[in-house]
């Protein structure tokens, strides 16, 4: 009898732990943490990535043509319709490249210009104009181009003739100062509207031509003055934790030095964030690491590209503008089609531009303004920009640049400073400006009063 009690209870205890057992599977089975209200460790391992700015902006958008003329036996046309420079190089990545081939060599240096401008019986051609020089990979990755074996080489022109009449088009990507012609036979579907299209309007578009400035060169300047739209805004602060958040690694170990006036200096011991509030600008650093100089120029575009991409960096619309001797890349905001530069007598803070240094992988620098435009001017005004002769006038008379030294003269706005305190106001004046010695110039009476060439913006 006892016997027989015992194996009960044993019998009894062993279903009691079989259930215990079943209901802890169970529940380690169905059991589904909440991670809504979170742990540190899981912050601390796991970070969402900040932007500056949610805007996005394709290769396409970034790397632009500055400016599109027409060349029509002589006669030189600005395409100024923001709706039809928009209409063409969108159009443009469309176009499938069947075959490439240098033909540099069929043109001496009268006959290569002859045919350039459209002159003396050479067909009149679209000229896509860039701001500097493209390397010929940002072409292939921008259009619809298999990566084909060439030799690597830049460009600042696509020429587009108006009177092909073939299925496979030639167009043609140009070095202006090598006279390096590169011919690639497309095939477009839309190419006969597009360029019906401008031939239709050219009549209404302002007429240039080119005026000999200094002993050597040559710029495209319009016959007559031109009118355009002053416009000023109410610029938008960035604040400094935005940045901080968007670049760095892990903003959560970042601190702030306290011995600076006026300025936002954070550290997290291997970079540092330094906002200048009286300058309007910002400028991040990497410590401890050397400029790269092994990349291609077209291989930093793509890098800054991501970069300015993954960090939010688009607070306006940035197009890159050029790249110097240190591999420095400059991005300007670019307004109707127009770069911004700033004043030379007043300015809005010290930079108009982003501009990014590598260190192999690694961002070595990135400065910027630490503000936004936005789109929507809060006035208007018509102002009229100077024509060609008067510009040639002008530039003969001040003695503050070599004018052998100008390299691109272009139609920009020059931010303005309307005071002298933290104000957000800030015109927009639409003049000429020159790229000279590497520094872009406003080209203003202010020119006549300088005694030096030490003005200009990097």
């Amino acid at each position: 009898m006892i016997g027989m009690k015992r194996e009960n209870i044993k019998t009894i205890l062993l279903t009691v732990l079989v259930v215990i057992s079943l209901v802890f599977t169970w529940g380690i089975w169905t059991f589904q943490p909440n991670f809504s209200e979170g742990s540190s460790s899981t912050e601390s391992t796991v970070r969402v990535k900040h932007k500056i700015e949610k805007t996005t902006q394709k290769l396409s958008e970034t790397v632009r043509p500055r400016d599109m003329f027409i060349h029509d036996d002589g006669a030189h046309y600005k395409v100024d319709d923001n709706a039809l420079y928009e209409e063409i190089w969108s159009d443009l990545p469309h176009w499938d490249v069947k075959g490439i081939k240098d033909i540099s060599d069929q043109y001496d240096k009268s006959g290569f210009k002859s045919w350039f401008y459209g002159i003396g019986g050479s067909e009149a051609k679209l000229d896509l104009q860039f701001s500097d020089t493209i390397p010929i990979d940002i072409f292939q990755t921008l259009f619809k181009w298999s990566n084909q074996s060439f030799e690597y080489s830049s460009f600042d022109h696509i020429l587009i003739p108006f009177n092909e009449t073939k299925a496979n088009k030639k167009i043609y990507l140009v070095s202006y100062s090598k006279q390096l012609i590169l011919e690639v036979t497309v095939e477009s579907a839309n190419y006969r509207n597009i360029m019906n299209d401008l031939k239709n309007r050219q009549s209404n578009m302002p007429a240039f031509s080119l005026f000999s400035i200094g002993s050597k060169k040559e710029f495209l300047l319009p016959n007559k003055p031109l009118t355009m739209d002053k416009k000023e805004f109410v610029t938008e602060s960035i604040k400094t934790n935005t940045f901080k958040q968007a670049l760095f690694s892990d903003p959560s170990i970042v601190r702030e030095d306290s011995n600076y006036n006026n300025r936002n200096v954070l550290t997290d011991g291997i970079s540092r964030l330094d906002v200048n509030l009286s300058q309007r600008q910002v400028q991040f650093q990497q410590r401890n690491l050397v400029q790269s100089t092994s990349y291609q120029t077209g291989e930093l575009i793509k890098k800054s590209q991501k970069y300015l991409e993954d960090t939010g960096s688009w607070t306006d619309h940035y197009q890159f503008f050029s790249i110097n001797d240190s591999q420095q890349l400059s991005f300007y905001i670019f307004m109707d089609q127009i770069p911004v530069i700033n004043s030379t007598a007043k300015p809005f803070g010290a930079t108009s531009a982003i501009t990014v240094q590598w260190a192999n992988d690694d961002i070595l620098s990135y400065k910027r303004p630490n503000y936004s435009l936005g789109t929507n001017p809060i006035k208007t005004s018509e102002t009229e920009l100077m024509s060609g002769s008067e510009v040639k006038m002008l530039l003969s008379k001040q003695t503050a640049y070599d004018t052998d030294k100008i390299d691109q003269i272009f139609l920009a706005y020059q931010l303005v400073s309307t005071s002298t305190n933290d104000d957000p106001l800030v015109e927009l004046e639409p003049v000429w400006a020159m790229k000279v010695n590497g520094k872009i110039v406003p080209i203003t009476k202010d020119l006549l009063r300088k005694e030096g060439a030490n003005s200009g913006v990097e």
